[in-house]
């Protein structure tokens, strides 16, 4: 009989490789299971920022057209939604890793001061989409000029 001997740690480093695995699996891959997308739904990344007088608006979305995405705007929120391309010409079984996205996305964004829908600029250039969205002139701060009178 041979005796082996207990090491803990490799059942450790075992258990984090599987709960790795387990959250690239469920949150990193767009389609996983606890993404929280619906089934065929797609998850774009973007970056959103503020500046005095907009919203600034960065999304990455490779191999689209201009013609791929529509933008719609309101007051207080604004959407981008389309399409990214299927692989159509590859069978299911012919896959060996597939990580390219494919799908309809949508993503909606409430922000805490009213744009002007009328004024938002949408510029894509080589798959990346900019919106610049303005902010309301009414709800903008404004410099108040006092005016001095005399009185005697």
């Amino acid at each position: 009989m041979t005796i082996a001997r207990f090491t803990p740690i490799n059942d450790v480093v075992s258990l984090r490789e599987a709960m790795d695995r387990l959250f690239a699996d469920s949150f990193i891959r767009p389609n996983g299971s606890w993404s929280g997308l619906p089934a065929g739904q797609v998850a774009v990344p973007v970056d959103l920022w503020e500046t005095k007088d907009a919203y600034h608006l960065r999304a990455d979305l490779p191999g689209l057209t201009p013609d791929d995405i529509e933008i719609s705007a309101t007051a207080d929120t604004f959407e981008i939604s389309g399409e990214l391309g299927s692989t159509a010409d590859v069978p299911n079984e012919g896959w060996l890793r597939q990580e390219r996205r494919s799908g309809k996305f949508a993503r909606s964004f409430t922000v805490p001061m009213q744009i002007d829908p009328t004024k938002v600029e949408a510029k894509f250039t080589n798959g990346v989409l900019e919106l610049v969205l303005p902010k309301a002139d009414n709800v903008k701060p404004r410099q108040i000029k006092i005016t001095a009178t005399n009185t005697k």
